[in-house]
């Protein structure tokens, strides 16, 4: 059986564009952050086990501040969201996975 790997990678808008993580989320939870193409998004990405041959299946967990106040002062909640996407082994976002995996273990390097 494989190891599952798990680590943490900060990701930019671009990165949660292209792996769909808001795309399940309800807009008022997102509709602030979408905007801000500055934003970052601290992620703990795990490997899951998948039965398909060939396919990969990984595990996004992350929070997200939320504004509740309903237009009065601002009062904020965390809410933690998990997202799950399965892949072909041999995908783009096969490629994509693996480069944050990378630059994971070189920022690891980095401050060792």
């Amino acid at each position: 059986m494989a190891t599952k790997m798990e680590y943490t990678n900060c990701l930019n808008m671009e990165q949660i564009d292209y792996l769909d993580l808001f795309d399940d989320i309800p807009y008022k939870y997102i509709k602030n952050i979408i905007k801000d193409e500055d934003y970052d998004l601290e992620v703990e990405i795990t490997d899951v086990e998948c039965d398909r041959v060939a396919w990969c299946r990984t595990k996004f967990e992350f929070e997200l501040e939320i504004n509740i106040s309903q237009g009065s002062s601002p009062l904020y909640f965390n809410k933690k969201f998990e997202v799950i996407k399965e892949y072909n082994g041999s995908s783009p976002m096969a490629l994509f996975m693996l480069d944050l995996q990378i630059e994971d273990e070189e920022e690891s390097d980095e401050e060792e």
